[in-house]
């Protein structure tokens, strides 16, 4: 309870300046975790297993999990893998006055080579935003590596997942595809992308909505 009322508190604040709710259905080879708010402060939402099992699912990427929550000025998706076979982001966001599925032209990727690997904690939100920080003060962010669309192998199709979205990562020096074979470069990552001007839920002052975790079935 007290986690939830931190978010509702936390989130509010970032609403009076921009504000969507919107809803992001995320899965990642293998690791994600989900954060909105500014350059200077960011709120975390939530991520997917800790292990490398699902539940359900019979691994943690295998189903997405689906959040809904109140935007700030950006969404930033820190993301890690296991180094081993293959690793991707793949996301589906509603909501926006636009569309912003993974691979689209407007993330960005800032890779602090910092290794997570399974089992590990997520950044906090206050260790998230020195991560910006430093991107920002080094004008670190990238383009992404942009795959195939949600269905390619080793993955399949990932159910809750529209085949608009395409598989994203970091763009390796050393590798020709970056999504297959297993490889640890610049991870940890941290994707972003800026949220267009309020919309209607600025306008009418809604207050933070926390964030909801709702597993695809």
């Amino acid at each position: 309870m007290k986690t939830t009322l931190t978010a509702i508190a936390t989130l509010a604040l970032a609403a009076a300046a921009n504000a969507d709710i919107v809803s992001a259905t995320v899965t990642a080879d293998n690791h994600y975790a989900l954060y909105t708010g500014t350059d200077d402060a960011v709120t975390f939402i939530g991520r997917n297993e800790m292990g490398a099992g699902g539940t359900p699912g019979t691994y943690n990427w295998s189903q997405p999990e689906t959040w809904s929550f109140t935007t700030g000025s950006y969404i930033y998706i820190a993301a890690w893998s296991d180094d081993a076979v293959a690793q991707g982001l793949l996301a589906q966001v509603t909501g926006l006055s636009d569309t912003y599925h993974s691979g689209d032209a407007r993330w960005q990727v800032f890779p602090t080579f910092v290794n997570l690997g399974d089992g590990d904690a997520a950044p906090t939100g206050m260790q998230l935003t020195a991560y910006i920080a430093d991107a920002n003060s080094g004008n670190k962010w990238e383009a992404p590596h942009v795959g195939a669309a949600n269905g390619i192998g080793p993955w399949g199709a990932i159910a809750g997942i529209g085949s608009a979205p395409r598989w994203m990562w970091v763009q390796n020096p050393g590798q020709a595809d970056p999504l297959q074979g297993g490889s640890g470069y610049g991870e940890m990552l941290i994707f972003r992308m800026s949220v267009p001007a309020p919309g209607a839920a600025a306008a009418l002052g809604l207050g933070g909505l926390a964030a909801l975790r709702r597993r695809r079935r």
